[in-house]
């Protein structure tokens, strides 16, 4: 990763990440029309198309970024780490408007191998500004792997986010889970926002 020594061109530099940087925590319901709106909500006024980097278990790439194009707006640069479990992972194209589409799989429960695609794909988008990261579903991950490891493995997450001077939503469905785990799991953020 890029956020350990000198930055060039357009991201923050360090000693701003923790201002320019946010990664939130949304409380929500599942289903695709309310992450839509609250990505919608957290892109306007910060770019008008961000690079984007999503990390999903719910949805199939193809049909994602599908649905960022015509819901939220044509990003310059979209990519996908998919802990889906299909198997079928899109090789990179581009799309008419010129923007590019690509793909990083890897098991729901290869933790390791997750973290490493996430890492390569902010890294790839770091350096072209204004990012923007969605991680679908901390309630599917929860179904892979008990609190602790989840805790840690969010942790790496967000610490990347802050690296990266990136903004950031993470999606939990609070009814899914105990007081307990909710709690824990807010603790990890910048800021915690309740969608009923």
């Amino acid at each position: 990763m890029s956020g350990s020594g000198t930055r060039q061109g357009t991201g923050p530099r360090e000693d701003e990440w923790e201002r320019s940087s946010n990664a939130e925590l949304v409380l929500t319901p599942p289903g695709p029309e309310r992450r839509t709106m609250v990505k919608r909500q957290a892109v306007a006024g910060y770019a008008e198309h961000p690079t984007v980097v999503e990390f999903t278990y719910d949805t199939d790439p193809v049909t994602l970024h599908e649905r960022w194009r015509t819901e939220v707006g044509a990003p310059p640069c979209h990519m996908i780490v998919d802990a889906s479990g299909t198997g079928e992972v899109p090789g990179p194209r581009v799309a008419a408007d010129g923007g590019s589409f690509a793909v990083e799989g890897a098991h729901p429960q290869d933790l390791t191998g997750l973290c490493m695609k996430w890492q390569d794909a902010l890294q790839e988008a770091n350096g072209r500004g204004n990012l923007f990261v969605a991680f679908d579903s901390v309630t599917a991950l929860l179904q892979y792997v008990d609190l602790s490891v989840a805790y840690r493995f969010l942790h790496t997450l967000v610490t990347g986010v802050h690296r990266a001077g990136a903004r950031a939503q993470f999606y939990l469905d609070p009814k899914a889970h105990d007081e307990r785990t909710v709690s824990t799991v807010q603790g990890l953020f910048d800021s915690v926002r309740r969608i009923s």
